[in-house]
């Protein structure tokens, strides 16, 4: 056998057994009525404790090109879009200035409480800024919570890794040294934004158009996965949000492409297609969260780790609270009980791990960023992840009308 052969037969081999560990972990955290991907991490995590296996580990490129599409997709794909043009005002309010605020409350706690340079702290503050919508998406999911709070949540979380990864490459220059004016800064968020909202949105109609003009389920489908990792890659590799540009593509042809001639077959099927990809890509990315994080990070830099996620937690309750403000006098205001969720709901996960991951090896302080940011990601999967189900059980929020279904 070749070498090639060999690489392959491994990572194939660590791919068909995450899966079935995940299945396992998946099957005994709904027996427990835990949230499944809070029990991947900890698996991840005991499994990787004792050292005594050669454990994959959590690729920033891999992770962006083969398993951030389906995730995406899958949401945006099934989510309710006439909920969301309900709440399309606190959603782009906490998804598009929220994150700037967020980033520059951070950035500048973290670096005057721990002497880093102030691009630094600001660099950190754009890793960490985000909720992240594998994390959010995933949990929401499994509440049963009210429509219009699941629909905040999750298109916040889809919506706002853009307006991250722009603030991301602007801080990134200027802790290198480099000088980017407020020109070339808002150049950089036009072109990242609505860039790939346009790319996304056109590709969406088109693949939409395409799937009218055919009846056979398994060609839609294929259509379909086409749909969600070509809008990733095209605007990727154009400089421009790939991620939104797939959360435009699955948001036109769930609305679009099944109004103007999808079957209800096909529709169907589409919606168990990205189900079913959407769980088995999360239970991956949360098993290598738990193999990948370093747990000896928390001894060596505790402060430091304290400091960063008590930063990302107030800067979270200040966002919500001035949205909730400014939102105080619309029709759809936010009530204290909900503001509190949002608040909880306030996950980061194995995008801020990719950012993290990949910054360049001349950035400063990089080994202090990334355990940084690898504490905010397991304090919030687990704390707020496994404490959120108590806290929505405690205020009695009113559930939904029934179980949760494929939105359509």
């Amino acid at each position: 056998m070749s070498m090639n052969g060999g690489i392959v037969e491994g990572w194939t081999a660590q791919f068909a057994l995450m899966l079935l560990v995940a299945t396992v972990v998946a099957a005994v955290a709904r027996r427990l009525r835990l949230p499944y991907e809070v029990a991947l991490v900890l698996t991840g995590l005991a499994i990787a404790a004792p050292h005594a296996f050669s454990l994959p580990s959590l690729d920033p490129e891999l992770l962006l090109f083969a398993f951030l599409p389906p995730l995406l997709f899958d949401a945006s794909f099934r989510i309710d879009v006439r909920e969301l043009r309900t709440v399309a005002r606190p959603v782009v309010l906490l998804a598009v200035p929220g994150v700037l605020v967020t980033a520059v409350l951070v950035g500048v706690a973290v670096a005057w409480l721990l002497g880093l340079p102030l691009a630094t702290g600001l660099l950190f503050g754009s890793i960490v800024a985000a909720t992240d919508p594998v994390a959010v998406v995933a949990l929401m999911r499994q509440l049963h919570l009210p429509p219009r709070m699941s629909v905040v949540s999750e298109a916040e979380s889809l919506i706002n890794d853009g307006m991250a990864i722009t603030l991301y490459i602007v801080f990134l220059e200027l802790s290198l040294g480099h000088t980017i004016g407020l020109g070339g800064a808002l150049g950089l968020l036009a072109s990242e934004v609505v860039g790939g909202l346009a790319i996304g949105a056109a590709l969406g109609f088109a693949f939409s158009r395409a799937t009218a003009l055919i009846d056979d389920p398994l060609i839609e489908m294929t259509l379909s996965t086409a749909l969600a990792f070509g809008s990733y890659l095209l605007a990727d590799s154009l400089h421009m949000s790939g991620a939104l540009a797939c959360v435009a593509a699955g948001l036109v042809h769930g609305s679009y492409g099944r109004s103007i001639g999808m079957s209800d077959r096909t529709s169907e099927r589409l919606d168990l297609l990205w189900e079913y990809l959407g769980f088995a890509a999360n239970a991956i990315i949360f098993l290598l969260v738990g193999f990948t994080a370093d747990l000896g990070a928390f001894v060596r830099n505790l402060w430091p780790v304290v400091v960063a996620v008590l930063a990302v937690l107030v800067a979270r309750v200040v966002v919500v609270e001035l949205v909730g403000a400014l939102m105080a006098r619309s029709p759809v205001s936010i009530p204290p009980r909900e503001r509190l969720v949002l608040v909880w709901a306030g996950l980061r996960g194995a995008l801020t791990l990719a950012l993290a991951l990949g910054l360049p090896l001349a950035a400063p302080h990089r080994a202090l960023l990334i355990d940084m940011a690898f504490g905010v990601v397991l304090v919030t999967l687990l704390g707020l992840g496994l404490t959120l189900p108590v806290l929505v059980r405690r205020l009695d929020l009113p559930p939904e009308p029934s179980a949760r279904a494929p939105m359509i």
